[in-house]
Parts: C-alpha cells; sequence; structure tokens
C-alpha cells in the first residue's frame, strides 16, 4: 500500500492512450510478434518440460504458505493465530497504515475532492470509539465485493477525466471469504477487516457474521469443498427456490461441497440475515461448471492452463469493473493450488521460492540465458509494479502472459528516445522484447524471476 502513488503514477503513464488495432482470433488481441498458435495454452504446455509432473503436494504448499507468513508477517497472516481482541495501540496502529491524502489534487467523478470530504471521512473512521481493548468478531463475505483503503464508496483519483485508477479502490474480494472485523465506522455502513493478505474496509451489508470463533474456524476446517477453477462461474440464481442478490464467484472462491446431486454440484453459500449473522443456504453449480473439488494439482501445466482461461479479459485496477490487475491475475492463478499469495506485485516478487536476482545483469542476451537456465514456465517475472507469468522460449524469443496495460510503439520513435504509447488494457501473450514506453524493453526492466517451489 505505500507504493500505490507511484503505482498509480506508472499505471496512468502505461495506459492511457490511444487503443491498439484488433487484430485477432475468438476476440482475443494478437500483440506483434505473437503467432496465432501461440494463444494456446497446449502450445507452450508442449514446450514445457514434465509438464504433468507434480511440483508439490498439498502438504508441501501448506508448509510453503508458512514460509510465506514468516517472510513477511506484516502483509500475509495466519488468521488462525489471529488474537481475540487488540488494545487501543494496535488497533490505532493499523487504522493509520494508510493517511489521508490531504492537501494533494485528487479528483472524483470529475470534480475536485474538498478538505471537508477528509474531515468527514476520518470522523467516519471512528476512532474516539476504540477502548483500551477491541473484540475481534468473525465472519464471511456473502457476494464479491470491494475492499476499501477508508470508509467510503467514493472514489479518489488523480486524473480529472476518469476514476479507473481509484486510490481507495485496494482489491477485489470473492463470496466465502473468512474475515476478522476489527472495527466500525461511526455510520455503521463499513466494517475494518482483515484479510488473509490484506486489511481495509468493507460495507457492513457484505459481511455476515459467526456465532463465535470456534464455529468460523469449524466451517473452514470442513473436509470437502469447491474451488472454482473457472475465471468465473455464475451459479444458480435461487437457493431452495428463493431468489438471491447475485453470487458469482471468481478464480480460487473455495465453497463447502455438499456433494453431487441431479442439479450439478451442489454447495453452501453465506448469507447474510437481518440481524447481520451468517446462514449457510445451499445452492447449486452446474455439473459442467469450471470447478474442482478440493485444489488442482500443482503442475506446470495447469498453471499455464489457468492463466490462459483470463487470456483476453480486461484490466480492472484493484479488482474495478469486474477486471484485474496484474497482481491479482497471479493471485488468482496459485490460489487454486491453495497457495496464500501476497495480492500486490512488489510483495508477490518476495514470496519464498527459489529466485533468480537480475537487477546486476545488465545486458540483454545475459538475461535471456539465466532466464532458460533457471527460470521453469510457470515462474514469476519482476519489474517495478508489474508482475507477469512466464511461459518460456519458443526459437530464440522468450514470452510471457500477463495483465498489461500497455507497450510502446517503436515504429516511431521521439527525439529523446521514448516511444509513443499503445493501450492493451487486457490479459495478453507478449515477447519479453516488447519495448516499454520509456524505450527499453521488457527484458532490460525485470528486476527478478521467481520460481514458486522450493
Amino acid at each position: 500500500m505505500e507504493y500505490k502513488a507511484f503505482v498509480i503514477g506508472f499505471c496512468l503513464v502505461l495506459l492511457c492512450m490511444p487503443a491498439v488495432s484488433q487484430a485477432a482470433s475468438q476476440g482475443i488481441e494478437r500483440l506483434p510478434g505473437i503467432e496465432q498458435q501461440m494463444l494456446q495454452a497446449d502450445f507452450w504446455i508442449a514446450r514445457a518440460a514434465s509438464p504433468q509432473q507434480i511440483i508439490m503436494t498439498p502438504q508441501q504448499i501448506e508448509l510453503f504458505n508458512k514460509s510465506i507468513i514468516a517472510a513477511m508477517p506484516q502483509v500475509v497472516v495466519d488468521m488462525y493465530a489471529l488474537p481475540d481482541s487488540l488494545d487501543k495501540n494496535a488497533l490505532k496502529q493499523r487504522l493509520a497504515a494508510d493517511k489521508l491524502p490531504r492537501g494533494k489534487e485528487r479528483y472524483s467523478g470529475g470534480s475536485t475532492v474538498a478538505a471537508g470530504f477528509y474531515d468527514q471521512l476520518e470522523q467516519n473512521m471512528n476512532l474516539a470509539a476504540i477502548s483500551e481493548s477491541n473484540p475481534t468478531t468473525w465472519g464471511y463475505t456473502v457476494r464479491r465485493t470491494d475492499l476499501r483503503t477508508f470508509p467510503t464508496d467514493r472514489p479518489s483519483s488523480e486524473d480529472e477525466e476518469s476514476d479507473d485508477f481509484d486510490i481507495f479502490q485496494e482489491t477485489a474480494v470473492n463470496i466465502a471469504e473468512p474475515v476478522a472485523v476489527l472495527h466500525r465506522s461511526s455510520d455503521a455502513r463499513w466494517l475494518f477487516v482483515q484479510l488473509y493478505n490484506y486489511r481495509g474496509w468493507l460495507r457492513a451489508a457484505d459481511v455476515a457474521l459467526s456465532a463465535s470463533r470456534q464455529e468460523w474456524q469449524a466451517r473452514q476446517s470442513g473436509a470437502s469443498f469447491i474451488v472454482i477453477t473457472g475465471s468465473r462461474v455464475v451459479p444458480r440464481e435461487a437457493v431452495m427456490g428463493k431468489p438471491i442478490a447475485d453470487w458469482r464467484a471468481g478464480m480460487g472462491t473455495r465453497l463447502p461441497y455438499l456433494g453431487p446431486d441431479s442439479e450439478g454440484y451442489a454447495v453452501e453459500i453465506p448469507q447474510r440475515s437481518s440481524s447481520g449473522a451468517v446462514v449457510w443456504r445451499k445452492a447449486w453449480i452446474h455439473g459442467k461448471a469450471d470447478v474442482a473439488v478440493g485444489f488442482l494439482p500443482y503442475t506446470r501445466a495447469a498453471i499455464i492452463r489457468q492463466a490462459f482461461k483470463m487470456q483476453g479479459e480486461s484490466y480492472g485496477w484493484g479488482g474495478l469493473h469486474e477486471g484485474r490487475d496484474c497482481s491479482s491475475f497471479i493471485a488468482d492463478i496459485f490460489t487454486v493450488f491453495g497457495f496464500h499469495p501476497p495480492r500486490n506485485a512488489d510483495q508477490q516478487e518476495r514470496t519464498p521460492g527459489r529466485s533468480v536476482d537480475l537487477r546486476t545483469v545488465t545486458n540483454a542476451a545475459a538475461r535471456y540465458s539465466l532466464l532458460s537456465k533457471q527460470a521453469e514456465p510457470g515462474a514469476t517475472l519482476h519489474m517495478r509494479n508489474h508482475v507477469m507469468l512466464y511461459l518460456g522460449q519458443n526459437g530464440d524469443k522468450y514470452y510471457a502472459i500477463h495483465d498489461l496495460g500497455s507497450y510502446g510503439d517503436d515504429s516511431a520513435p521521439r527525439s529523446d528516445g521514448s516511444l509513443p504509447r499503445v493501450e492493451v488494457m487486457k490479459v495478453v501473450v507478449s515477447e519479453l522484447d516488447l519495448p516499454l514506453r520509456s524505450g527499453r524493453h521488457f527484458i532490460e526492466a525485470l528486476s527478478s524471476a521467481n520460481v514458486w517451489h522450493p
């Protein structure tokens, strides 16, 4: 979160300009240097070494998750180890982690944000209600929802003409996500929550509370569950014959599984009673839906297939507009295997694993050589505030799939060496020698590659 201002600026530089022409197959954009066959997962799986080999077992992934927590305890937390209450200083520290952007030029809906708005926002954070001891309560999200930096739906943007990069938008949260509720807003419309990899404010109407911590933990420890392995799944519109609110489930969502029946997969979803308590209802997912009973086996083939399920989908900052950004694209892929990945790109670079450090390697050819020898298809590739999934090599070229904002048009370089922007705003396959606006190439901007296993 401390990098957000830079990230917004970086994304605005990368993303805002004329749209690239569509050359493509089945609505999927084909970038320069990308052949038609490269738009298929099978093309890359066939080139990977031992693509069906199990990389890690579920037990090994669980140990890997513990190493993530140990490496980044302020980023990824063990939800079961959270305290039953927070003292005043601990809660205030969490609430103060993000500073209100007073004195900075911000826009909302095209209008300048006045100072009085921040006064109201600070009042709604309800700091005066913090006690010496503040009990934690436990619950679940009842629909896909937005985690906000502050308790407000009102956007805050550096762009006068667009709220697409709303600085107050942290991430989208899937249905049935376990949450620990730490605090409540003055207007009672917002809850300050801890997720396993993030903190922020959720709408109270989107959270249902368990009767106790024990009940909350018991629900999660159930032996059988469904994992959504498609980009998103829209289940039946009724629960026990009664219409319910839209509860579409995104990749990585985990739902209690009751077993197969004539309607397909019988699952349970959380709903919110009039008192705010969680009520678990039976629901169904179509038998042909893209889901798995339990986590997917962790193989290179599966990593690549998961990535290509999102190919062509639109970019969405922090999950806005039902989209994904570059780091949620990566997080959703690894979640289906049982990983608990960090949310943001810079954090994902610090994920334990076999890291290939590229920072001191200045020659592009030497960088490619290191990738060829030490990285694997399915590794993550990192540059400042961007992350990609490595696909491998074809001939003398190297490739990735990622949620790309834009690239530079090297057909018309400017006098200072910079390039005009070409907007993409989609999940695409690209060469690593694709140019950036600066005139450098992606391969030259990489800081590391990370293979997600010991």
